[in-house]
């Protein structure tokens, strides 16, 4: 009997489809750290430290931008605000409805606000016209300087 016959035997023996087994193991692989990439990406970016809120800007509209009977919606704070430019000036308000917090919507045809949640409806001036709602809008005190309306 020949000895090197024998260690040939006691190899494992590589089977032909190990290089599908490989690419198999890779795409697994490759779908395992892109699935724990889709996972930790929005928890670390939920964790990030929130921007203080003295270091804030106010916002500024240039008064140029309002257009009477147009409304200009924009973010204070994290919250929607919309300033409606009226014969009287501009006015500023919180977009959340008193009801349930939707967002309100300028009706320009009519000069109002209507909350597409329950169908509440507010004047140019923020007070209740109609609807489950028992309080005005929010009205949000600002300033015009330089020709600017400023939030602060």
């Amino acid at each position: 009997m020949n000895m090197a016959s024998d260690h040939a035997h006691d190899r494992p023996h590589e089977p032909p489809s190990s290089g599908r087994r490989r690419f198999c193991q890779a795409c697994i692989g490759g779908a395992a750290a892109i699935t724990v990439g889709t996972v930790v990406y929005p928890i670390v970016a939920f964790l990030k430290l929130p921007v203080r809120l003295g270091e804030s800007k106010p916002v500024q509209i240039p008064l140029d931008r309002l257009i009477p009977g147009q409304a200009y919606y924009a973010d204070f704070h994290g919250q929607q605000v919309v300033v409606v430019m009226s014969e009287s000036g501009p006015r500023v308000f919180n977009a959340s409805c008193t009801h349930l917090g939707c967002n309100v919507v300028w009706d320009t045809a009519h000069s109002n606000f209507h909350c597409p949640c329950h169908g509440a409806v507010f004047s140019g001036e923020g007070q209740v016209v109609s609807g489950p709602v028992s309080a005005p809008l929010l009205e949000i005190p600002f300033e015009v300087k330089e020709g600017n309306l400023i939030i602060s």
